[in-house]
């Protein structure tokens, strides 16, 4: 068992990437379950960096995010003889995240910071988002008008009360199912979906004023 996982800067996975010849999360477990430390890191590589963005969703402080990160990587290592595919793996994945990061919280020793912090995930850069929230008309914003709109996002995030940032960050950045969410937050499905109607909504409104509107 290795002392300390390796972080790496690995792109996320799309979602049904191990489709295309690649193994699935459930046959690395088993592998891991068996000793392959190749397996191990696959599935770092898979899941490093959005776990980490997922982490920062909670926590607002890069080095405690990847500190949070990097346990949930060594409890997935240590459990792996106990891992039942009852559940998708990134649920698993992302259940063990949430619970230490929410210990984290409840130690009240970090606080919040000012920024986004490099959002990673099927949506890093925002752009989707922008084209959702930002804008109420059938017509497309230009490059100079979306760039603006991922900055005052960016923003906007940040005024989000904590449950409705954490899910809207999930949703939007890492393009999560609404019964995933529910499962790793240990919420209904229906609390979800009201989290994220009134995080964009707000966003909205956020929006609006921080473009004078």
């Amino acid at each position: 068992m290795p002392d300390r996982v390796e972080l790496i800067k690995a792109p996320a996975l799309a979602p049904d990437a191990h489709i295309a010849g690649k193994p699935s999360d459930e046959s690395l477990m088993q592998e891991l379950a068996n000793g392959s430390h190749h397996a191990f890191e696959e599935l770092l590589t898979r899941y490093e960096t959005p776990v980490i963005t997922f982490c920062y969703a909670f926590l607002r402080n890069r080095e405690a995010a990847e500190d949070i990160a990097q346990e949930s990587f060594m409890r997935v290592f240590r459990n792996a003889k106990r891992y039942q595919p009852v559940a998708k793996f990134t649920t698993w994945l992302y259940k063990i995240a949430a619970n230490l990061c929410i210990n984290e919280l409840k130690k009240g020793k970090l606080r919040a910071t000012l920024s986004l912090d490099e959002p990673a995930g099927p949506d890093p850069d925002g752009s989707r988002i922008v084209e959702r929230i930002a804008t109420d008309s059938a017509s497309p914003l230009s490059e100079l008008e979306r760039l603006e709109a991922q900055a005052l996002i960016g923003k906007a995030i940040e005024h989000l009360p904590p449950d409705q940032r954490t899910t809207l960050v999930m949703v939007e950045y890492h393009q999560m199912q609404y019964q995933d969410i529910a499962e790793i937050l240990e919420v209904s499905v229906s609390a979800i979906k009201m989290r994220v109607k009134r995080a964009r909504e707000t966003l909205r409104e956020t929006l609006k004023m921080l473009q004078g509107g």
